[in-house]
């Protein structure tokens, strides 16, 4: 991997960043304050979060701004986490560990999503003239930052909402269903055994570790997804098994393989889109590697640096 030259941006530029990522970070609680209904909340989470990164974008004019307010903000999250358990501590005595709600997961998804799909829609429209090696520079800098605010708000998701509150349980019976499908159906109809929001969740839960995983290693594919899909699936039944936790689907299995190829598939699908849109000359978008940006001379296709 190429290193980057050390160009950062100005005292003013990353204030208004930090500013931006601090709007963020407040904007669930300024919903829940301002309407009852949560679905109205989310609306306006994402509404609002796409007007302050749009106008901050084309304030400062670099990609590198919004990965910093995405980072940011993850950075404010997980500062509040030790925050509220001292306080939960303080104020609940034994019951101090701080609840994720669904609302919460939702907010945190969306005020990572807008950002980063505002600025890789920028970079897969970007025409040839504005493509440089200043603007790949940039765009870089910014999968960096996102990347690694991607990894802490994905962490604390997986600990609050799938390891602490989880209490083993070594008594009672333990159930297995290794019949394929059966339990996808029963939280299709909404029964007692799951819902609709339990598929999506399990659909979903790896797809930002594999889509992690694909950017920052280039050799990782979608057998790689797969093998990592099982892996985790097999090892989260099995501790439920043997903790008495839940029962063990084999349904859920087969929903983490599909999330976890979902997120290595995100990936290709932006850098085909990208090579599409540029005949060809831009076909590693989402990498952390910098290939600069190829110009022709004379019929003849050179590499050159700004």
């Amino acid at each position: 991997m190429t290193l980057l030259p050390s160009q950062k941006l100005t005292i003013g530029e990353f204030f208004v960043s930090l500013a931006a990522g601090l709007m963020l970070y407040l904007l669930p609680n300024d919903a829940k304050n301002q309407f009852e209904s949560e679905g109205v909340c989310i609306g306006f989470v994402f509404l609002v979060s796409l007007v302050i990164v749009t106008v901050m974008f084309f304030i400062i004019k670099r990609y590198e701004a919004v990965g910093t307010s995405l980072m940011t903000l993850s950075s404010l999250c997980l500062i509040n986490l030790p925050v509220s358990v001292v306080g939960g501590i303080i104020s609940r005595g034994s019951e101090y560990w701080p609840e994720l709600t669904e609302y919460s997961i939702i907010c945190m998804f969306i005020l990572w999503t807008v950002p980063f799909l505002f600025a890789v829609t920028i970079r897969l429209l970007t025409n040839d003239s504005a493509d440089t090696n200043d603007s790949r520079r940039s765009f870089i800098r910014f999968m960096s930052l996102s990347m690694g605010s991607l990894l802490i708000i994905y962490g604390i998701v997986l600990i609050l909402k799938m390891i602490i509150p989880v209490a083993p349980n070594m008594q009672g019976n333990r159930e297995i269903y290794p019949i394929p499908f059966i339990h996808i159906g029963e939280c299709l109809k909404g029964s007692e055994n799951g819902t609709v929001l339990q598929i999506i969740w399990n659909g979903l839960i790896f797809a930002p570790l594999t889509f992690y995983l694909s950017v920052l290693i280039p050799r990782f594919k979608i057998r790689h997804g797969i093998i990592l899909g099982v892996i985790l699936g097999v090892a989260i039944e099995g501790l439920q098994f043997l903790f008495n936790t839940d029962t063990a689907y084999i349904d859920d299995i087969i929903l983490y393989i599909i999330g976890a190829v979902l997120g290595v598939c995100i990936k290709y699908a932006f850098n085909g889109l990208r090579s599409l849109i540029s005949n060809g000359k831009d076909n590693c978008m989402m990498s952390l590697e910098y290939i600069p940006v190829p110009k022709k001379d004379r019929g003849e296709a050179k590499v050159i640096e700004d």
